[in-house]
């Protein structure tokens, strides 16, 4: 995952999830939008802007995350956070933490050495920093990068690593004795035997982990569908397709594919039953599929039975094709009252970009609404009916994805979101008529 800020000074970060382990991943975009909040002096918005994955910047902040280690129960992270102004390096920061997923504690990589052996390691690593030349010279060192006396060891420490074979990597960007900032980082690599007496308990077995190659007992994955996302870290759109399904659907499905794009489909019961067989490749393509009513009628000119009858028979011959159980249902026409709102038992999902693809019939009309119109959060309205609109899909997610947003299915934007029956909504974001997220 990739996202940057807006503005002279942005910020942008590069980081890693792990399929299935939810627990881990909220621990990231917990960190992240306390980096992205900080810097934004309030909360964090999602922009629409296209980042390179691991770009320094030469005026802001570049985050990276990665994982580094993962065996038996233990994932290793690993960030680096580096502050650059008008192309010279102010601030780095690299971070080693080791979480156990079965029980989801996080210790830092300090916890892998001995706490009476960390004088060891500092003349140790104080030995080899003395043989290199990275110590900047007099006159060059960046504000705040004064001497300070002996770096601390929850600072000398900070990024501690195993290798496959059992040594220690250790990290250190400024001087073990002094504290003066380097002008690059040094990774030192120690072998086993030489620290052999500097691991503590809880290194010692990680190292036997590692070493013995423990397989990674990775969760059960997400499918890519419904794959995590935090849409109040990244700017999200929905792409979201009405009145199928039907040929059209089929060959928009390839589409999708290809791009690795997951959408969501409201799929008419009617529809449903007449092409039972394309609405399950749908399901099982990995996309949403979600109510669009039996025969499509004004919900809002039917009488609270006849609404029910509506939204339960596409309900149940949703169900009956795909073992899906829809639980969004879009109003035909988007009309609806209190009487409907009443009666559907289901959470309304409207739109905020309607693309009016079925009034153009025509790629290079629909796609530039489109693009004007959409913003984070967007839930956009087409129809996989028409072929023309199919025809379109390619380049409108080309174009999309370009301007950096993340295309996903309405669980994915809707994450973390009570949804109420009944109620209608029509986006995510701060924008007006928007449900807010955190």
């Amino acid at each position: 995952m990739t996202t940057r800020t807006a503005g002279q000074s942005p910020t942008v970060a590069t980081w890693q999830y792990l399929s299935g382990a939810e627990s881990f991943n909220r621990d990231l975009d917990a960190r992240l939008l306390g980096i992205f909040d900080a810097r934004a002096s309030g909360r964090h918005q999602p922009a629409a802007l296209s980042a390179t994955p691991g770009a320094l910047l030469s005026d802001g902040v570049s985050v990276t995350h990665e994982i580094i280690l993962a065996t038996g129960n233990v994932v290793g992270s690993r960030w680096v956070q580096t502050t650059m102004a008008n192309g010279v390096r102010t601030a780095w920061r690299d971070q080693i933490s080791y979480q156990d997923l079965s029980t989801g504690a996080v210790t830092d990589s300090a916890a892998l050495i001995s706490p009476a052996m960390t004088g060891t390691l500092r003349t140790i690593l104080g030995d080899i920093f003395r043989s290199e030349t990275r110590a900047p010279t007099p006159g060059s060192l960046p504000t705040g990068s004064l001497p300070t006396g002996p770096l601390p060891d929850a600072e000398l420490l900070t990024a501690v690593a195993l290798t496959t074979t059992g040594n220690l990597s250790v990290t250190i960007h400024q001087d073990p004795g002094t504290g003066v900032a380097l002008t690059s980082p040094l990774t030192v690599e120690l072998s086993a035997q030489t620290t052999d007496n500097v691991i503590s308990p809880a290194g010692q077995v990680l190292r036997n982990a590692v070493t013995a190659g423990t397989p990674f007992n990775a969760p059960q994955r997400t499918p890519d569908g419904a794959a995590h996302i935090n849409c109040d870290l990244v700017p999200c759109v929905a792409l979201t397709y009405d009145d199928g399904p039907n040929a059209q659907t089929t060959r928009l499905l390839t589409i999708l594919d290809k791009h690795k794009v997951y959408a969501t489909f409201f799929q008419q019961g009617g529809y449903v039953r007449a092409n039972p067989a394309v609405a399950q490749s749908v399901a099982a393509a990995g996309h949403s599929i979600a109510n669009h009513t039996m025969s499509h009628p004004y919900l809002t000119k039917l009488p609270a039975s006849g609404i029910e009858r509506e939204v339960q028979g596409a309900q149940a011959a949703i169900e009956k094709a795909t073992g899906v159980v829809p639980v969004f249902l879009r109003p035909p026409y988007g009309a609806t009252n209190a009487t409907v709102a009443a009666s559907v038992g289901l959470p309304q999902v409207t739109w905020d970009v309607d693309s009016l693809d079925w009034q153009s019939r025509n790629k290079a009309v629909f796609i530039p609404r489109i693009m004007g119109l959409v913003k984070p959060g967007s839930i956009i309205l087409q129809h996989d009916v028409h072929a023309s609109t199919v025809d379109g899909q390619a380049e409108l997610i080309t174009q999309l994805k370009g301007r950096g947003y993340y295309l996903v299915t309405l669980p994915q934007l809707f994450a973390g979101i009570d949804l109420m029956p009944g109620a209608t909504y029509k986006c995510r974001g701060a924008a007006g008529g928007c449900v807010p997220g955190r």
